[in-house]
């Protein structure tokens, strides 16, 4: 019996001690486990910022590349417009920094990569675009096709680009998504692993407690740094924003002084011009009288009709280029001539105040610009049969109305339609005003401008 029970107490005592072994090394390779777990974890952790690092810069990359392209093209026409040396330092700098730019943006899309593609399309792109700014500066002025809202060709070549950059930044922004959830979803299966190890002893349970701290303070960080890139990026945009609107009111003031300036070089000379022009004809034909021929009679007559057809022509131009009635009579009579002209070739039916609202002299202009733009659109496309153009004041707001039963379109691809909706929405911006656009296919077109009387902001 005691042998029996000795022999029975030592095998008992070497289960235990087996069982210890065996709990021991669980206990080993459940640490050795949590250990790789949190290393595991930890690589990455450095790995993700990395990526989200090296992706972020290939998105500035590509935001750089297009804003390049827009001030060379921006830079481009004002120094054809204005004819300062000045207005070619972006040009050239964007010259300068295009090459070194490609060279690094082809190591973001090799060979190998789905981008690959893409990315060649824009080289060829950027380059067709700046070849032809290139002519445009070599010839000295601005092709009559990219003068009529920048041409089809010099239009879609830019509209490629943004679309080959958004593209691409697309799929960047993707990734860099993909690549978060797949982050997510790791952290998520180590988490349960964690779990279960916590589950097998007291030890482990505190391990894993401080490795949920740990990983507790990299989602917090992680999380700061994704606050902080969003503050950023949306504190560029909001720069990126205010600069195109800037850039937008400086050509349109530009292109209002340009307008006022052509238009009195060509009331104070070529008007003086045509008129002794057409003063000394006269005198010809009266002080020759019958000592010429019937012929160059007629020719003469001819001579002195032809250059009164010219200074008519002149006149409209200057009429177009700077109305005199806005100038002289105020806004209303302005527009009721404006209606006037128009009713040449549609039915306009008006509404005006009897005296002009207290405005001032660059909101007039706008408002009458952009009757002028919504009417010609009326005439070129809306193949309408009546036009109500209305103007009164509302409050401490004026609002411009011009509404057709036209043809109309659908306001969703309202990009689709040129930039005139785009340069009439700025013009109303600009003193803090609303435009508001009405319109589906087959029910017309209405347009109402709503304008403050205490804007400030206009053209100089």
């Amino acid at each position: 019996m005691n042998i029996t029970s000795n022999s029975f107490r030592s095998a008992k005592a070497r289960v235990l001690q087996s069982r210890s072994y065996w709990l021991l090394a669980i206990g080993c390779a459940m640490v050795v486990a949590l250990l790789g777990l949190t290393y595991t974890q930890a690589r990455m952790n450095v790995q993700v910022l990395q990526l989200t690092e090296v992706n972020q810069k290939r998105i500035d990359r590509l935001d750089k590349l297009w804003m390049l392209v827009m001030d060379a093209e921006a830079s481009a026409l004002s120094f054809l417009l204005m004819r300062n040396d000045a207005y070619l330092g972006p040009y050239r700098m964007a010259a300068e920094k295009l090459t070194p730019l490609m060279e690094l943006m082809g190591s973001d899309f090799p060979a190998h990569s789905q981008d690959h593609a893409d990315f060649q399309i824009l080289k060829r792109l950027v380059d067709a675009e700046f070849q032809q700014l290139g002519d445009m500066l070599s010839k000295g002025r601005v092709p009559v096709t990219w003068a009529q809202d920048q041409g089809e060709s010099g239009k879609q070549v830019m509209n490629d680009i943004g679309v080959r950059v958004a593209v691409l930044k697309a799929r960047r922004q993707q990734a860099h998504q993909h690549l978060e959830a797949m982050y997510l979803e790791r952290v998520e299966n180590i988490r349960h692993v964690g779990y279960a190890l916590g589950l097998a002893s007291l030890l482990l349970i505190v391990s894993l407690f401080l490795v949920q701290q740990r990983q507790v303070a990299l989602r917090a960080r992680i999380h700061d740094l994704l606050k902080t890139e969003n503050n950023r990026l949306e504190a560029q945009v909001t720069a990126r924003t205010r600069e195109l609107s800037n850039l937008a009111s400086h050509l349109t003031n530009a292109r209002e002084a340009e307008r006022q300036t052509i238009a009195r070089e060509l009331h104070d000379e070529m008007g003086s011009i045509l008129t002794a022009a057409k003063m000394d004809a006269g005198w010809l034909r009266r002080t020759l009288g019958s000592q010429v021929s019937n012929e160059i009679q007629e020719r003469m007559l001819r001579l002195i009709e032809s250059v009164g057809s010219a200074i008519t022509l002149m006149r409209r131009l200057v009429d177009d280029l700077q109305p005199p009635l806005l100038k002289g009579l105020g806004l209303v009579e302005a527009l009721r001539s404006l209606g006037e002209h128009f009713q040449i070739d549609l039915p306009v039916e008006m509404s005006f105040p009897d005296h002009n609202p207290a405005m001032s002299k660059d909101q007039s202009l706008a408002l009458f610009r952009i009757a002028q733009e919504s009417l010609n659109n009326v005439r070129k496309y809306a193949k309408a049969t009546q036009v109500q153009l209305a103007f009164y004041q509302e409050g401490e707001a004026v609002v411009l109305s011009i509404r057709d039963n036209g043809t109309g379109f659908d306001t969703h691809d309202v990009e689709m339609h040129g930039h005139g909706i785009a340069g009439m929405k700025h013009r109303t911006q600009m003193f803090q005003g609303t435009l508001t656009l009405r319109s589906a296919p087959g029910k017309g077109t209405h347009i109402e401008v709503r304008m403050p009387l205490s804007a400030s902001k206009g053209i100089n």
